[in-house]
């Protein structure tokens, strides 16, 4: 016992310290509350009633009178409580204002006793009777002043008010129940001792530091419990209660015969225990027992930050190991409204189609397939439907088996702008309970947010596919390219035959442009077996002169209009199909572009920034502003029957090789374009790279 009095005076010394601290720090700002002159005084006189019982303190013949300090202080937290609740207010209700009235009455009546009695008074049972009226009227004021409490509408509107007001109200809500508690105790021992003596000051510390959090928060950064936090601490005080009531009961009953009395204990006991352990197991009496604190604690039934969280979590795929976004989608859902199972049904023509049932129960399965008639009335209000209500109300467009079961609970639609994505069924809580305003507004957020995923889906599906048709498109377009390009060169062939069919040397340079372009028209045959895609690339040694002599003579088609020029010597390591088809496409649009008879050269030359390939002629020439925008855009040609490509495939093509495409032209004069291809010695390849002079 020694060591609960010495404990019990430390803690009186702490919450005065606590109490007088935070009194000269709210003088210094009294602008942070409402009515300060109230509470910094009942901040003072609770200090001084805590000096007093760390100074003095309680023994077993102690001083059961708290004395005039006690009752002083009740005094001013009620005048700071009627300051604050604004009870005199013009028009206010005439209930709290007798309840304060009467509170008024109790202290003074008890002020009269005090002073009768004396400060701070020694126990004596030979005025019992002044003690327990003492006792009864600290208690009467203590619940009186719970009443007031509990009438309390804090904040009026201004939620930093109604924050600052609700730790205050929390702190004398505490400080009263303790008081009536310890009060009607003492009352029932007749004076002796209780265990709630000594720790009151510790209780009175906790309030200082309750009212430190409501009233010297600067207001950028409201101090709050989670909702989960608030729930277990709940759930502790209630089993604290229940702890309590079982040593009250058996405190009471011990003056009972010794026989009779063990035998009640036991029996009291242990209709407790299996009461407990009948009902905390039950998955309804935990949730019934959710609900109403949700109802009655906080200010909304769910905690919608750690619900957002969570919810944002599971769509994620951060807290399952679900690959599936339809499954990721029922069970968020699902938890957002702590349903116990859910069933997504998504739209596929004229049908709801159930992709995803979680933790449905197998004995009552969903059905597979809904009708789409169901949502008519959900579009576009977003209207969700409770089953068990409205459920009939919809004829024959629900299965009978969902309607008659008691899984089924709401239906919720996922809505896009508009547009029914599909709609979610839960399944009933395990207190089964009728859907409410909060229900619809959580379902409708985040029901929307899943079908916007679903259709964010939908939508990459369908842009991942169109990119492939474009590919497949864009290749294709290519491929037809080069096919013109051989078309016009064996129309171009065929006008030559007809006037120089007898010249020994032009059928010698047809066989090589037929040869070409038999070669050619192979390699895209093959390429359109292979989806478009182009052969591997193969470097290899080329001779340039006499290569470029045998391609410039099937490029003209059997004439001598291309002709090949400057430093035919050079040798150079190079893809050679792929350079054969960007000097390709230059010459066919340098012919092209050329008059009649117009020679296009190709020169040669040998730099030190690598090894150009001039191709000249002298056509119409470009514009600056059509090099600069549209020369090498696809599908941007000057011909009426062009496409467009020529030009973007060769530059792909030279780069492709670690090269440049660049281009000079003069309008009325004609274009260069001119392949740069980098320095590669051949000494420096390996031996066995296949050497090419001539086709």
């Amino acid at each position: 016992m020694a060591v609960w009095l010495i404990a019990g005076h430390l803690g009186h010394a702490l919450a005065a310290i606590l109490f007088a601290t935070l009194a000269i720090l709210i003088s210094r700002q009294p602008h942070r509350i409402a009515a300060p002159q109230f509470v910094i005084v009942a901040l003072a006189l609770t200090a001084l009633w805590s000096l007093r019982h760390a100074f003095v303190g309680f023994s077993p013949l102690g001083q059961l009178s708290d004395g005039v300090t006690e009752t002083m202080r009740n005094a001013a937290w009620l005048a700071a409580l009627a300051s604050l609740s604004r009870v005199w207010r013009p028009g206010g209700r005439a209930g709290p204002k007798v309840v304060v009235l009467a509170l008024a009455l109790v202290l003074a009546v008890q002020l009269i006793f005090d002073l009768q009695m004396g400060e701070g008074i020694r126990f004596d049972r030979r005025i019992l009777v002044y003690f327990e009226m003492t006792w009864m009227l600290r208690a009467a004021f203590a619940l009186g002043a719970l009443l007031l409490l509990f009438r309390w509408n804090t904040g009026r509107g201004d939620p930093e008010s109604a924050r600052r007001e609700g730790w205050l109200a929390a702190a004398l809500a505490c400080m009263w129940a303790y008081d009536f508690n310890h009060y009607l105790l003492v009352w029932f021992a007749e004076g002796s001792m209780t265990p709630l003596a000594p720790m009151r000051g510790f209780v009175m510390a906790v309030l200082a530091i309750m009212l430190a959090l409501g009233l010297r928060s600067d207001g950028t950064r409201a101090f709050a419990l989670s909702r989960t936090l608030k729930t277990r601490l709940v759930s502790a005080g209630l089993a604290l209660f229940y702890i309590c009531v079982i040593l009250l009961l058996v405190g009471l009953l011990s003056g009972m015969s010794a026989p009779m009395a063990r035998i009640v204990q036991f029996a009291l006991l242990f209709t407790l225990a299996v009461a407990v352990l009948a009902f905390l197991p039950s998955a309804s009496m935990r949730s019934w027992l959710r609900g109403e604190i949700s109802k009655h604690v906080f200010a909304h039934r769910y905690d919608y930050r750690s619900l957002w969280l969570r919810f944002s979590a599971t769509m994620d795929g951060g807290d399952t190991d679900d690959t599936s976004l339809d499954c990721r989608i029922a069970r968020a859902i699902t938890q957002a409204v702590d349903a116990p199972a859910g069933a997504l049904y998504l739209r596929q023509d004229e049908h709801l189609v159930r992709v995803c049932a979680y933790a449905w129960p197998e004995a009552s399965a969903p059905p597979l397939t809904l009708p789409l008639a169901v949502t008519d009335r959900m579009v576009p209000a977003g209207k969700i439907l409770d089953i068990a209500r409205e459920g009939h109300d919809l004829g024959d467009l629900l299965p009978a088996s969902m309607l008659e079961s008691r899984v089924a609970w709401a239906l919720a639609p996922l809505i896009c702008r508009d547009e029914i994505i599909g709609v979610m069924l839960l399944a009933a809580p395990p207190r089964s309970r009728a859907l409410d305003w909060e229900d619809f507004d959580v379902l409708r957020v985040v029901c929307g947010e899943a079908a916007a995923r679903v259709a964010e889906e939908r939508h990459r599906e369908a842009l991942a596919e169109a990119q492939r048709f474009e590919e497949f498109n864009r290749r294709f377009a290519f491929i037809l390219h080069d096919l013109k390009n051989l078309v016009s060169q064996m129309t171009l062939l065929a006008g030559n035959a007809r006037r120089h069919a007898d010249n020994p040397a032009f059928r010698e340079d047809m066989i090589l442009t037929l040869e070409e372009t038999s070669s050619r028209m192979n390699d895209l045959i093959q390429r359109l077996g292979r989806g478009g895609q182009a052969r591997p690339s193969e470097r290899e040694e080329l001779l340039l002169g006499p290569w470029l002599g045998d391609l410039a003579r099937a490029w003209a088609g059997g004439t001598r209009n291309v002709v090949v020029e400057g430093a035919l010597d050079q040798q150079v390591i190079v893809d050679a199909d792929n350079l054969q088809r960007a000097l390709t496409h230059l010459v066919r649009n340098a012919i092209e572009a050329s008059p009649d008879e117009a020679l296009v050269r190709i020169v040669v030359e040998q730099g030190d920034a690598g090894l150009d390939l001039h191709v000249i002629d002298r056509g119409k020439g470009m514009s600056a502003a059509f090099m600069r925008d549209r020369l090498f855009r696809p599908f941007s040609s000057t011909k009426a029957n062009g496409f467009g490509l020529g030009a973007h495939e060769t530059r792909a093509l030279v780069e492709a090789m670690g090269g440049r495409l660049l281009v000079q032209s003069v309008e009325g004069e004609g274009s260069q374009f001119t392949i740069r291809l980098p320095v590669t010695s051949p000494s420096e390849n390996a031996t066995d790279m296949p050497m090419r002079s001539a086709m």
